[in-house]
């Protein structure tokens, strides 16, 4: 028997494939355990407890859901988390709020709880709201810098302003104009200038029209925080507009995260048609409008519509660019055949970093330094 099959019959068969006789690499070791755990002795004897002490064994819990979705194809993976959330009642021991008020808030916490929507359980709004705030906030810091860096129009170096930004800083000047104080040893700066930063006459429109289906909760999260930073910056008209069967409007909310969070609800299919019909009522210059697209472009309705939308779109002069899908461990997933036509229509598709995002949208508008 083939080796490579010899280890995958070991996979399945677990810990009554001893007779085979072959070793598991580091990462199939890791899967092993995860399928141990969830089909040889079960969650509740690996000390998974379902009920009663939950204090002492949530962490695991969402530790092996984390593992199941980093060792396994997604396709694999939503079979074994189905089955877990069914066969464990785990979904029953994420929406108690002993466990949430005990656990520490993470962004692989956050994504299972925006999937089973732990959020919209009136019984767990406050635990919930309090995770959602601690791993936003987490993320701003992380993000904005970034977004403010590039997104603030370029430098111009023909005039200084008072505004004092690190980024801005016009370091040639700077030690030009403050030689006059060299005491022989340093120069003592009496004054620091700062570039001032050219801004468009006309702000761009960019539309962000995010997949919320089943599969998206961690683009939705990344999401939920670029929307906020972007809705900040005068350079930007934002609209957010989020979309399953159907498409809600959410660009009142979209200063506040937390706010557009609690007003999403993952599930159902995928409609990226209608979503684009919709952005498409939103625009009033084609040409300095940018429809942003975070989905994994898997359409549920007639894939034509879909493509005859962004031609209609891309020939009235909008700038169509789309993110694919990405898992917390920033591996995208997508309808490969979709995106390569969508490339070909001359829409921009990449599988991005939220932090790499920014780069593309400043480059897309001509803000690249």
């Amino acid at each position: 028997m083939d080796y490579s099959l010899k280890q995958r019959w070991r996979l399945v068969l677990g810990r009554y494939a001893e007779s085979l006789d072959t070793s598991l690499s580091s990462e199939q070791n890791q899967q092993d355990q995860v399928l141990e755990q969830l089909y040889q002795q079960g969650l509740k004897e690996r000390g998974f407890q379902i009920s009663g002490g939950l204090e002492a064994s949530q962490p695991s819990v969402v530790q092996w859901l984390d593992n199941a979705e980093k060792l396994f194809p997604k396709s694999v993976n939503d079979t074994l988390q189905h089955q877990a959330l069914e066969r464990f009642n785990l979904k029953q021991l994420l929406e108690e709020p002993r466990v949430l008020q005990n656990i520490s808030p993470s962004m692989g916490l956050l994504k299972q709880l925006m999937s089973i929507s732990a959020h919209t359980n009136p019984k767990l709004q406050q635990q919930v709201q309090q995770i959602i705030t601690t791993v936003v906030e987490d993320l701003l810091k992380q993000l904005r810098p970034l977004f403010n860096n590039k997104l603030n129009g370029k430098l111009n170096r023909q005039a200084h302003s008072p505004q004092k930004r690190l980024a801005n800083l016009d370091w040639q000047t700077s030690i030009r104009k403050n030689l006059k104080h060299f005491d022989g040893k340093r120069v003592l700066f009496e004054r620091i200038y700062f570039h001032a930063r050219q801004q468009p006459q006309l702000p761009w429109h960019v539309v962000l029209c995010i997949d919320q289906s089943g599969s998206m909760s961690s683009s939705m999260v990344y999401s939920a925080v670029i929307a906020g930073i972007l809705k900040q910056l005068p350079c930007i008209k934002l609209s957010l507009v989020v979309f399953d069967t159907q498409v809600v409007d959410l660009s009142e909310q979209a200063d506040d995260p937390v706010k557009v969070l609690l007003s999403t609800q993952l599930g159902g299919g995928t409609l990226i048609a209608k979503a684009w019909q919709y952005c498409e009522q939103l625009i009033e210059t084609p040409s300095r409008t940018i429809i942003a697209t975070v989905s994994d472009f898997c359409e549920g309705g007639p894939e034509q519509a879909m493509f005859q939308q962004a031609q209609h779109l891309i020939d009235s002069g909008v700038t169509m660019l789309g993110m694919t899908a990405l898992s917390p461990e920033s591996m995208p997933f997508y309808d490969t055949n979709a995106t390569a036509k969508l490339s070909r229509m001359k829409m921009q598709i990449a599988s991005l970093t939220p932090d790499h995002f920014a780069s593309w949208l400043a480059s897309t508008m001509g803000l690249q330094k």
